[in-house]
């Protein structure tokens, strides 16, 4: 009976898993708005918990993903549990020059993760280049 039951949690896992991926989940939805002294990312995806965006700052690109992670814990032989690990939304996006890679935070609030890009100082965006003249 033990081996019936896990062929059924298993594939139990599974199908919700599938019905997940192939129309049971809503799509993650990226805005991009510039305030006064920053940019802002909304990443929106309804019924998908904080803890499966992922923010990461790798040189000057600013990759941002979901992951929907099987709710079924299939026991290993060493005693761990494995969990599968299905990537939902992925995008990777150049951090602009004027943004301050270092003072880039993420916050969740009401269902969506909004990461602020804060500007560099004003003296650092703008600066006139003086034309040489050679001849």
């Amino acid at each position: 009976m033990k081996a019936i039951e896990n062929v059924f949690q298993g594939t139990g896992g599974q199908i919700d898993l599938l019905n997940t991926l192939y129309g049971g989940s809503t799509q993650t939805t990226m805005n991009v708005e510039r305030e006064d002294e920053r940019l802002v990312i909304t990443l929106s995806a309804p019924g998908v918990s904080a803890n499966s965006f992922n923010v990461l700052v790798e040189g000057n690109k600013l990759v941002l993903y979901t992951l929907l992670v099987s709710t079924s814990n299939q026991p290993l032989e060493d005693g761990t549990n494995q969990r599968l690990a299905v990537p939902m939304f992925l995008r990777v996006l150049d951090i602009p020059s004027f943004v301050d890679v270092d003072q880039i935070d993420a916050i969740h609030e009401h269902g969506r993760v909004m990461v602020m890009l804060p500007f560099k100082d004003k003296e650092h965006m703008h600066r006139r280049i003086d034309i040489k003249n050679l001849f």
